[in-house]
């Protein structure tokens, strides 16, 4: 079976602390090495991000805008490849057959528009990092409003078809996605992974992939003055969104579900009793940092929704 060429994209600003790791994750990938490039699309970073990504041999392309999601179209439009794999510098590809495994799904079926890789618990990372490895999506609203959906055993890799018009929470931290389904969607000046996500399930695109026995680490918080930074700024991306009129996934919801999410996330009961359930299973006592979590989810984003209106954000 014919071997797809990948562009691997990697948005970077200041990412001097965890890129090595990631490029060394790569670099020790079994995939052909004549089948890949790596894309470093760097923010004028002031730390040696630069001379890191150099050093693994990286093609290093300017994103004058800084953000990640600029950086990442920046990537994909300059990509050669048939497969983007969208991954972040905080994250290390724990085992050396991971992007063989990961295209797998792409080559053995054409209608799956993208393959999610599964996080990993790494055990002396801090408790709250493993609570969102367990949790696999970094925001416990967005996964209560994560949709349903159809699984597909295939014995490697599970198969979701999720209906038409919803909006699966997927599209980053190790995400591959065929280039010509992005091409047929197009996105603008700014690579936004679930607003884009959903509206490839509304073309009917409804089928992505997740391997079973492979992942990545995700460093992503180490506190919880880090996690409250990082939702403060998706808060402002979404509400920047909105002042524009422009769609989120978030529209794809019901005003309903919407509602019944915020409330269960807030109400600490429904959480709790979450996190006693998937300790009795995992017996990571992480899980228990998913009352407080969710609680201040919802506080964050209603202070964020609340400032926006009265203009002071």
């Amino acid at each position: 079976m014919r071997k797809y060429f990948v562009s691997i994209i990697i948005p970077t600003y200041n990412a001097q602390k965890f890129l090595d790791r990631c490029l060394k994750s790569i670099k020790k990938q079994d995939f052909p090495k004549n089948k890949y490039e790596i894309l470093i699309i760097d923010g004028d970073s002031t730390d040696n991000t630069v001379a890191v990504a150099k050093e693994w041999g990286a093609k290093i392309l300017e994103n004058p805008f800084r953000d990640a999601e600029s950086g990442k179209a920046i990537g994909i439009n300059n990509a050669k490849g048939e497969i983007i794999a969208l991954i972040d510098a905080d994250n290390e590809l724990v085992e050396k057959t991971w992007l063989s495994q990961m295209v797998k799904p792409l080559q053995k079926d054409k209608k799956v528009f993208g393959v999610e890789s599964p996080w990993l618990v790494r055990e002396n990372d801090s408790s709250l990092n493993q609570y969102f490895a367990l949790l696999r999506i970094a925001d416990p609203l967005a996964r209560k409003l994560h949709p349903r959906a159809n699984i597909i055993d295939k014995k490697d890799y599970l198969i979701y078809e999720i209906k038409v018009g919803e909006a699966p929470v997927i599209g980053a931290n190790g995400f591959l996605y065929r280039k010509n389904f992005i091409n047929k969607i197009g996105f603008g000046e700014k690579f936004e992974e679930v607003n884009f996500v959903s509206k490839l399930v509304s073309r009917g695109f409804i089928r992505y992939a997740v391997p079973k026995n492979i992942g990545i680490y995700h460093h992503y918080v180490s506190s919880v003055k880090d996690y409250i930074k990082k939702r403060i700024k998706i808060g402002k991306k979404f509400m920047a969104r909105k002042a524009k009129r422009q769609e989120t996934w978030v529209d794809k919801t019901t005003k309903i579900d919407f509602l019944m999410s915020v409330l269960y996330n807030i109400s600490i009961i429904g959480p709790l009793i979450e996190s006693i359930r998937e300790y009795s299973k995992s017996k990571n006592p992480a899980w228990f940092w998913h009352p407080i979590i969710s609680f201040l989810t919802i506080i964050i984003y209603t202070l964020i929704f609340i400032l926006s209106k009265l203009k002071i954000v």
